[in-house]
Formats: C-alpha cells, sequence, structure tokens
C-alpha cells in the first residue's frame, strides 16, 4: 500500500509540474540583446546636447557606420546615467563636471532587445588656472627636463597661461591629438602635481586629453621656450 501510495503521489506531482509555464521562462531567458557602444566621444560641460548631435561629432578613430549609428537616435529608446551629474530629458542631456560619463539606452523589441552605451569625455569650457601655491614647475623636451624654482618666474609663467586666454577646442578634442614639444607640471611644496598641461604649438595646449585653443595675443609656449633655453644644459658628449 505505501508503495502505491508513492507511486500516486509522484504521477500527482508529475501532472502539476507539467503546467509550470517553463516554456515563457525559456524564452525570456533565451531572448538576446543587440550591443552598441560609441567609444570616447568629447563634448563640453554644462552645455546642452542631444543624442544626435554626440553620434554627428567628427571624431578619428570612427569604425561605426552611418547604419549603425542612426539606430542611436530611436525615440522610443530610454535613455539613463548612472551619475548624478547628468541631467536627461528624453534624447536631451547636460553634463555638469568634467570627467568621464556614460549613457546607457534600452529599446525593448518583440524578438530582441537592443541595449546601446555612449562614453562621454567630458570637458570644461575652460582649462582651469595653475594654483598659486606652486613651489616647483617641470618643463620637459624631448627626454630632456628642467625644473623651476624661482618663484618670480614661476609666478610669471602662471600669468602669461592666464594671459593666453585658452577655450575647448571640441574638434581636436575629438580627434584626439597628443603631439606635443612641450610638457610642464606645476607642483605644490608637499611634491605633488597640482597641474599639468602639454604644449602642441604656439596657440593650442592639452590637458587630460582635452584639446584648448589661445584667443590671446600672448603665448605660453613663447614663454615656456625662453625658460627651457635659460636652464637646459646639454649632457656632455663621452668620447
Amino acid at each position: 500500500m505505501k508503495k502505491k501510495k508513492i507511486i500516486s503521489m509522484l504521477l500527482l506531482l508529475g501532472v502539476l509540474l507539467s503546467e509550470v509555464p517553463y516554456a515563457q521562462i525559456s524564452a525570456a531567458k533565451n531572448k538576446k540583446a543587440e550591443i552598441y557602444r560609441l567609444d570616447y566621444y568629447a563634448i563640453q560641460s554644462k552645455k546642452q546636447y542631444t543624442i544626435r548631435d554626440v553620434i554627428n561629432i567628427k571624431r578619428k578613430p570612427d569604425s561605426y557606420d552611418k547604419a549603425k549609428k542612426k539606430k542611436f537616435t530611436d525615440s522610443r529608446i530610454k535613455w539613463r546615467s548612472s551619475s548624478k551629474q547628468i541631467k536627461i530629458k528624453k534624447n536631451r542631456f547636460t553634463v555638469k563636471k568634467s570627467g568621464m560619463y556614460e549613457l546607457t539606452g534600452k529599446l525593448k523589441g518583440k524578438k530582441k532587445d537592443s541595449e546601446f552605451t555612449i562614453v562621454l569625455r567630458v570637458y570644461d569650457k575652460l582649462p582651469g588656472e595653475i594654483p598659486n601655491d606652486v613651489s616647483k614647475i617641470t618643463i620637459s623636451r624631448f627626454g630632456n627636463s628642467i625644473d623651476i624654482t624661482d618663484l618670480q618666474e614661476v609666478s610669471l609663467l602662471r600669468q602669461r597661461f592666464s594671459l593666453a586666454r585658452y577655450r575647448l577646442d571640441l574638434n581636436l578634442s575629438n580627434r584626439m591629438y597628443c603631439g606635443g614639444e612641450f610638457s610642464i607640471k606645476a607642483y605644490s611644496s608637499e611634491e605633488e602635481v597640482v597641474y599639468s598641461f602639454i604644449i602642441m604649438d604656439s596657440s593650442l595646449i592639452s590637458t587630460s586629453g582635452g584639446s584648448y585653443r589661445s584667443t590671446g595675443i600672448n603665448t605660453t609656449k613663447e614663454y615656456v621656450e625662453e625658460l627651457y633655453n635659460k636652464y637646459y644644459v646639454p649632457e656632455a658628449k663621452e668620447r
């Protein structure tokens, strides 16, 4: 009798399990998603952009063709960001502060979902000022480096940098142009780097990847070159 009861219970359990909607669960798990990603698009902080504005930015390298990039402009995509620095309203957004951020979007489909990611490198309109409490500046050129510790010369370099009135150049920032003639680092009294930039030409600098063009007559390069020539002593060649 006990054996018959066990068999009947197992049969009943099999009937109950057969009624559980496994097919739906399996279908949900097997639903694939199309993944789209755009990397490292440079934009300006505190300025409003649309998704279309971003995908139309000319940059190098860019392996995505126009058809794939156009998918990012679908009005049905729900865009969001985990950062509080980004304010999004439909397909328009503003980033408050410079830094690296991601915009993510999702579009639900019957057979496939589409997931979108745009990686943003956000730069401020101005490159910022060299801090007041700088105790030393190093100037490097072609692998050679000199130290400037004269506070009067440090102060004059800060003034020249300020008078140059640099403004963000988004076209160059998106081309990721990184060649330069001089590399400058400013140090605090604790020997910590508090500011750094690269001089690419007489009117162009780069700070942490962003390119800034001078709108003023005074250029930083002239004074940096003057200091370098004043303090650089070529190493004696071995005979």
